[in-house]
């Protein structure tokens, strides 16, 4: 009878602890815990913001925590603080846009082209990417100068800083009247190299068109003093010594028809950072550790920055490249406030079909002022990362330097001829 007593008073407490256990192990993560390789198998089976957060992460993000030191400060999800007008150009114009036979946008003025999205729609992939590129979401303009490249050996260290000013145009998709020009030109780009001295002045401009056509591409060359047409093939070339390609600065900066493919094949919660707090770029400073704040320069692998992650829905869209290109799919995040279609997280692939480089895109709807006084959406630094052989390019934010709709800013400033203005 003792025998037994004893037998069930252990067993009590097997059960007593194992209570205890599943309780800790579901306990709520504190905001504000960061999570890096030294907790993630601690933390993993836990709670934070009503989710698992095991399920918050995807296997590429928990990949760079475990092998490459990155780490996620963690938040509860927060609202984005988007531009009223957005919400009001969008419905203003709701309806209005259609996909044609060649998958071409048509009928578009301005507003989020398509606010509804189902993903039973065998041309959902297609109208979210529209929703992405057509819309001045992140402003109608931009000029972000300087604008710093840091390309960074995951071995060694930091490589080289490259400065640079890139202004962008929307001719239509604008927040505000004129909402388009009507016109076969949908957006201008131009990039400036500012820094270092050996490369200073080269300048490319770019001209996007809504018929699907390849953008022309014009290069501003210092040392002759001449800008010449550049072959429109190289739309998908890396950019000047970086590990981005021209199609995916500030996540994809394309035409949809220009791939093949666009698939919405799920959604998802995932950590994602849309209320960035990086500091700004100090150039008055000469230590690398002091002009990018937050950079973790220092340490193995050179790459990781710190700022605050928090659980986002977003779409899982599929992009598939002609085969010409470097990468043979592309995995998007894209958050599904349609007001702020966000790129998150990105994995591209190579011919392969092995992952090949990841991208982390960071948002801050705190520091972005428009020209209408209000908050805005926009890029607080965006890193690609390829994991295969170790190297880095991150683009870093200037504090004072970046300018959301500016209101000097007009079409006349995106001329070939324009191009040697913009070197100051």
């Amino acid at each position: 009878m003792k025998q037994l007593k004893g037998i069930m008073a252990r067993a009590v407490l097997l059960g007593c602890a194992a209570g205890m256990v599943t309780s800790v192990a579901m306990a709520d993560i504190t905001p504000g815990t960061v999570l890096s390789a030294a907790n993630i198998d601690e933390l993993k089976g836990q709670q934070f913001d009503g989710h698992l957060l095991g399920d918050l992460l995807a296997d590429s993000q928990e990949m760079m925590i475990r092998q490459h030191g990155w780490t996620m400060e963690l938040q509860p999800t927060r609202p984005m603080g988007v531009e009223p007008r957005a919400a009001e150009v969008t419905q203003k114009f709701a309806g209005q846009a259609t996909l044609g036979s060649d998958l071409l946008l048509q009928n578009y003025t301005s507003g989020i082209p398509f606010p509804e999205i189902d993903e039973t729609d065998p041309q959902a992939g297609y109208k979210l990417a529209y929703n992405i590129l057509r819309y001045g979401w992140v402003a109608d303009t931009l000029d972000l100068d300087p604008m710093y490249f840091l390309v960074i050996d995951g071995k060694k260290g930091l490589q080289r800083e490259m400065g640079w000013r890139y202004k962008r145009f929307l001719t239509n998709g604008r927040l505000s009247a004129p909402y388009s020009d009507g016109g076969e030109i949908t957006k201008y780009e131009s990039l400036i190299n500012l820094y270092p001295q050996d490369s200073r002045g080269l300048g490319i401009l770019t001209v996007n068109y809504s018929d699907g056509r390849l953008a022309d591409t014009y290069a501003y060359i210092k040392s002759i003093r001449r800008v010449r047409r550049l072959s429109s093939g190289a739309w998908a070339d890396p950019v000047s010594a970086t590990d981005f390609l021209t199609d995916e600065t500030f996540g994809i900066n394309l035409e949809p028809t220009w791939y093949q493919d666009w698939q919405i094949v799920g959604s998802r919660w995932i950590m994602a950072v849309a209320h960035g707090q990086i500091r700004g770029l100090d150039l008055s400073k000469t230590d690398p550790a002091e002009r990018f704040p937050d950079m973790r320069l220092d340490e193995a692998p050179y790459w990781n920055f710190n700022e605050v992650w928090e659980p986002r829905e977003v779409w899982l869209l599929e992009a598939t490249p002609p085969q010409s290109h470097l990468n043979s799919k592309r995995l998007l995040h894209v958050d599904k406030d349609v007001n702020a279609p966000m790129m998150s997280w990105i994995e591209s692939f190579d011919r392969k079909g092995d992952l090949w480089r990841v991208s982390a895109l960071a948002y801050n709807d705190k520091d972005i002022r428009l020209d209408s006084g209000q908050s805005g959406v926009g890029i607080s630094i965006v890193g690609v990362y390829d994991v295969q052989r170790l190297h880095a390019t991150v683009l870093y934010r200037s504090e004072d330097g970046w300018k959301y709709n500016p209101p000097d800013a007009k079409k006349a400033d995106f001329t070939p001829e324009s191009l040697p203005r913009s070197l100051r």
